[in-house]
């Protein structure tokens, strides 16, 4: 199973690298460009959420404000709402599209709460942010 997240360590400016400010989350399967979301990695662990200026969904990248560049690490991690995205009523017809999308997002939520709670006392602790919230 493909993680929900992707790491990115290097510190050069090409491409994968920390001092670009355009990232690709093609490695991620997502149900709207808007459930990805970054934060960096200080040296001493420290994780900062990034804001995202832009997100281009067919290219499946985002766009940071700033180049993370002063970080050890960059994290784009999926977060699903799990809110219902589909309602299903009686007597509607059932769409192949409906049925994908209310699969998926359980799927999808399912292995980002394994993810997290993967290394008790650890995953959950290190998706605080520098507020001290946990994200959404």
């Amino acid at each position: 199973m493909p993680n929900s997240y992707i790491e990115y360590t290097g510190a050069g400016t090409g491409a994968n690298q920390l001092g670009q400010s355009t990232f690709s989350y093609s490695d991620i399967d997502v149900l709207n460009s808007n459930d990805i979301n970054a934060f960096g990695e200080t040296s001493g662990g420290s994780r900062v959420s990034l804001t995202i200026s832009s997100r281009d969904a067919t290219a499946k990248t985002i766009t940071l404000s700033t180049a993370p560049s002063t970080y050890a690490k960059l994290r784009l991690f999926r977060q699903t709402t799990s809110n219902s995205l589909v309602d299903f009523v009686d007597g509607a017809r059932l769409t192949e599209s409906d049925l994908d999308t209310a699969y998926k997002q359980g799927l999808f939520v399912a292995q980002e709460v394994s993810e997290n709670a993967g290394g008790v006392g650890t995953t959950a602790d290190q998706l605080k942010i520098s507020n001290g919230s946990e994200p959404s």
